[in-house]
């Protein structure tokens, strides 16, 4: 009675300090499990058969560290399916090793977890972020692909040199590459008028069945000058404006 009472006391205090071994060993090797469980890429069975092997492994190097102190009376370490067994003295003690044993694996499962958990919640923030950043960037690029895009609806090419831009000033119509030039206070037209009526010239000739392109250029007419297109192919010759 007496040494069953003594083996069970030390059996109590050789798995405390197994205990504490095991936890500061899991405190100071688990960035380094952290980062073997996120490069690996696993599933989480894996992830979960990863931490329960690495967890056993500490467990079993403890045990091994503490064997020379652990010399009471006759003592042996059986190992039953990968799970500690400790016999005293021909003291059976499965149970209770059993139960302490998984309750030291859910306490260090629980430190690696946390800091899983933490480390989860830390990549999700980053990916949200990265994804508002992401978002908000081709938002950007799309309201300055409009911009650009309206900018060049805006414009209005010059028919003749098909090079430069007509530009409205002064009630002045001029091309910024060739002579094109119109009175716009007298003719009585504006920038856009010219480029509605461009684009109606361009649709007629079109519409004759003529795939041809056709081209334009200016005339006097009544001592005023007109905007001509033309094309030879279908003998197309009319005033644009």
């Amino acid at each position: 009675m007496v040494n069953s009472v003594k083996h069970t006391r030390i059996f109590n205090t050789t798995l405390q300090r197994l205990r504490q071994c095991c936890l500061e060993r899991i405190k100071e090797e688990r960035n380094q499990l952290l980062w073997k469980i996120r490069s690996s890429g696993q599933q989480s069975q894996e992830t979960e058969d990863i931490v329960e092997s690495t967890l056993r492994e500490i467990v079993s190097d403890e045990l091994q560290k503490m064997q020379p102190s652990l010399v009471v009376n006759q003592r042996n370490i059986v190992s039953r399916n990968n799970d500690v067994i400790w016999e005293f003295d021909g003291l059976h003690l499965e149970n209770s090793t059993e139960t302490a044993s998984e309750e030291l694996m859910l306490e260090m499962q629980r430190l690696l977890y946390e800091d899983l958990r933490e480390e989860l919640i830390r990549r999700e923030l980053e990916f949200f972020e990265k994804e508002d950043e992401y978002l908000a960037q081709a938002v950007l690029e799309n309201m300055n692909l409009n911009d650009n895009q309206n900018a060049e609806n805006d414009k209005v090419w010059c028919p003749i040199c098909k090079k430069g831009e007509l530009r409205e000033n002064h009630h002045i119509i001029r091309c910024t590459n060739c002579n094109l030039r119109f009175d716009a206070g007298i003719d009585k037209l504006n920038l856009n008028f010219l480029k509605s009526r461009l684009g109606e010239v361009h649709m007629d000739h079109l519409n004759r069945g003529c795939k041809a392109t056709p081209s334009f250029c200016m005339q006097a007419m009544f001592n005023l000058n007109a905007l001509f297109i033309q094309c030879e192919v279908c003998d197309t010759f009319e005033i644009v404006i």
